[in-house]
């Protein structure tokens, strides 16, 4: 059963009444936002621990009970206290039954990726070695970090750094850099350690849910009802610290490039994704459809259309609607402005022509093998629909 048909507001996100109301309380009341950030994790991680306590403490509370019931209230209570352990029980075997799958996509090893696995080790000795336990590369346009549970706490878990292929079809080896520091930085929490960790408590959140929902188990979908409610719940709730770790993941790129460079790359990374999810993308798959066959196939020509199709006009349109977007816009990445503003430029800065892409830098030999793997795969999943 899901819940938004009876919830609607669970997947209609953000009115702009309540997103002024969650903004105007970080900025007046920093110190209460955060505590009620703290207070908001901090719910999702006693929910999961209240069962297995429950079903620790309760055995004894029952044997008193029972051993000095003299009357039918007296018995009652026990009988309310057995149930109590069933239930505690039931919902502790749930959670520890949940299972966590990991991302997929293409590994990155030493051997296939020299020059990208010695930039990414080159990173994590900048920002005190942070740990990565996976690297893999996808065809979606993100460089993200997912922390996968590895038991049914939130509290170790795997640490997959995720590549997409279309960031480096189409940024420049700097660029490149400097968004994969932003990532590599935010692991390794030396700006704003607590925060950082909330940040990612959003990504684990989500996880639950959906393990939740995968399961046949009664007492699981009892737990998935809470979790459908909470990770909602709990992203509205901290859009603004989600906003502020993404602009600290920007100060991040900025230790390693200089302030304009950094400007010229959010501007430039905001147009080629503009420019991919709206003209590149549906013109791909509005030609996928007209012919079984395709000519066009998307990774192999992708470079090739950025360069020809992101002109200064382009830019220029772009960045003018980015410009005009609310700055406490209810979404996880801050608004362009919000994010020049961090760094200390009123104005964006014309980014530097694509010339050099970051595929050809740090996935070598290896790209002409990656781009009919990606393109095939591409294909096979579009006939699938």
């Amino acid at each position: 059963m899901e819940l938004n048909r009876f919830l609607p507001f669970i997947k209609k996100g953000l009115n702009p009444l309540q997103s002024n109301l969650i903004f105007k309380l970080k900025e007046k009341f920093p110190r209460l936002s955060f505590s009620l950030s703290v207070l908001a994790a901090s719910i999702g991680v006693l929910f999961l621990l209240m069962f297995p306590y429950l079903l620790l403490t309760l055995p004894s509370a029952l044997y008193d009970a029972a051993a000095t019931a003299t009357d039918l209230q007296g018995w009652i209570d026990a009988i309310i206290l057995f149930f109590l352990i069933i239930l505690a029980g039931g919902f502790s075997w749930a959670i520890y039954k949940l299972k966590f799958s990991l991302p997929t996509g293409l590994e990155i090893t030493k051997e296939k990726f020299p020059h990208l696995l010695k930039l990414i080790e080159e990173l994590q000795a900048e920002f005190n070695q942070p740990k990565i336990d996976r690297i893999i590369l996808r065809d979606k346009y993100e460089i993200c970090v997912l922390k996968t549970p590895r038991s049914q706490m939130p509290f170790l878990n795997t640490q997959t750094l995720i590549i997409g292929l279309p960031v480096l079809l189409t940024m420049s080896p700097l660029y490149f850099r400097a968004l994969l520091a932003r990532r590599i930085g935010q692991l390794s929490t030396q700006h704003t350690p607590v925060t950082t960790r909330l940040y990612f408590l959003s990504d684990i959140w989500a996880q639950f849910n959906v393990s939740c929902k995968h399961s046949k188990n009664g007492f699981t979908k009892a737990l998935g009802y809470f979790f459908q409610v909470y990770t909602p719940f709990y992203q509205t709730l901290l859009m603004p610290l989600l906003q502020e770790e993404e602009l600290e993941a920007d100060s991040y790129g900025m230790d390693l490039i200089n302030d304009r460079d950094m400007v010229e790359c959010l501007v430039y990374e905001d147009v080629v994704r503009q420019f991919l999810k709206n003209k590149f993308w549906p013109k791909i798959y509005h030609m996928a459809k007209r012919s079984k066959t395709p000519e066009f196939m998307p990774f192999s020509q992708m470079t090739k259309v950025v360069k020809a199709g992101i002109t200064d006009d382009e830019i220029s349109e772009t960045i003018q609607a980015s410009l005009r977007v609310e700055v406490n816009n209810p979404a996880p990445m801050p608004s362009l402005t919000k994010r020049l503003n961090h760094l200390g430029h009123a104005n964006p800065l014309p980014p530097k022509r694509l010339s050099t892409t970051a595929a050809e830098d740090y996935l070598g030999s290896a790209l002409e093998k990656i781009i009919p793997l990606f393109d095939k795969r591409w294909l096979t999943k579009t006939k699938g629909k």
